[in-house]
C-alpha cells in the first residue's frame, strides 16, 4: 500500500463514528481514500509540514491542527509515520466554531476520570489519548497492505503471461517480496505454462501467485517441475501447468489491440 505525500487517514473511530462509515469498506479501499470532505481537506492541509493551519489551542496534552471546510470541522494528529484525522464533526447552522470546544470539553473529562484512578496524575489541562490510533487502526493498515500486495501479484503475474504467450520468451518481474518468471510454450497439442518463483516466498503467497494466472485449464493442475531447457536455480521453485488455448488466445488478442 502506498501513500501519497501527506495522506492523512481516519482513525477507524473517526470513520465509523464521525465520517459515517459504521461498516468500513473492504481492504482494498484504504481508509485515506474515503469520500469524505473533512478528510479531503485535511489531504490539502497537510501537504506541507507543519501543516497550513492553525493549532487547536485548547488541546494542550498534544498538538492537534484545525481543519475546517463548510460546516465540517476536523482535528489532525501529525504522530509519525503518519498524519491522522482523529476527530470530526459538523458545526451547526448558525452557532459558532462549538467542535473544538466541546472537544476540548471532552478532554477535560477524560483527563479527571484519568486521574481519579490513576496513580501518577496527569497535568495537562486536557488528555485526548482516546482519539489517538489504537490496536484496530494497526490491525486495518496490515489488512489494507495485504490486499494491495495481492494485487500487485495478480497484476504483475497475468502480464507476464499475456507477454510469454506472445513472444515464447521467459517474462520476469518482482512481486510479493518475491522474483516471478513465467514461460509460455505452445505446442500442436497443448500450451505448457511454467511459474518459476525465487526469494523467501510464504506458501500463501505461493497460492496468490498460481490462482492469478489466467487460462488456465485445470486450476487443481499445478505440479513442481522445472524450467524447460535450464536447470533449477537455488532457492527457486517452479511449477507447471496447461493452459486453455481457446483463452488465452483470446486474452492476448484482447491485449494486443487494446
Amino acid at each position: 500500500m502506498s501513500e501519497l505525500p501527506g495522506a492523512v487517514r481516519p482513525t477507524v473511530r473517526c470513520a465509523r463514528e464521525d465520517l459515517g462509515y459504521p461498516k468500513l469498506p473492504p481492504a482494498t479501499l484504504p481508509l485515506d481514500r474515503l469520500d469524505a470532505p473533512v478528510l479531503r481537506k485535511a489531504q490539502e492541509v497537510c501537504r506541507t509540514d507543519p501543516p497550513s493551519t492553525g493549532r487547536i489551542a485548547s488541546i494542550d496534552d498534544r498538538v492537534l491542527w484545525k481543519v475546517k471546510i463548510e460546516r465540517w470541522r476536523g482535528a489532525v494528529w501529525c504522530g509519525l509515520p503518519r498524519r491522522w484525522l482523529v476527530a470530526a464533526g459538523r458545526r451547526e447552522a448558525g452557532s459558532p466554531d462549538d467542535f473544538y470546544a466541546d472537544l476540548a470539553d471532552k478532554g477535560r473529562r477524560w483527563r479527571a476520570e484519568h486521574n481519579r484512578a490513576a496513580v501518577q496524575p496527569v497535568t495537562t489541562d486536557t488528555l485526548i489519548n482516546r482519539l489517538l490510533p489504537a490496536a484496530d487502526d494497526e490491525d486495518r493498515i496490515i489488512l489494507e497492505q495485504a490486499a494491495a500486495a495481492v494485487d500487485e501479484i495478480r497484476t504483475v503475474v497475468a502480464d507476464l503471461v499475456l507477454s510469454s504467450a506472445r513472444t515464447s520468451a521467459e517474462q520476469s518481474d518482482e512481486a510479493g517480496g518475491c522474483a516471478i518468471a513465467v514461460l509460455v510454450r505452445r505446442t500442436e497439442h497443448e500450451v505448457y505454462i511454467g511459474i518459476r518463483i525465487s526469494g523467501p516466498v510464504r506458501e500463501n503467497v505461493t497460492a496468490v501467485i498460481l490462482d492469478a494466472v489466467p487460462a488456465v485449464a485445470d486450476p487443481t493442475g499445478w505440479f513442481l517441475d522445472v524450467m524447460p531447457g535450464r536447470s533449477a536455480t537455488p532457492g527457486e521453485l517452479v511449477w507447471s501447468n496447461l493452459l486453455d488455448r481457446a483463452v488465452l488466445d483470446h486474452l492476448t488478442s484482447g491485449s494486443a489491440a487494446s
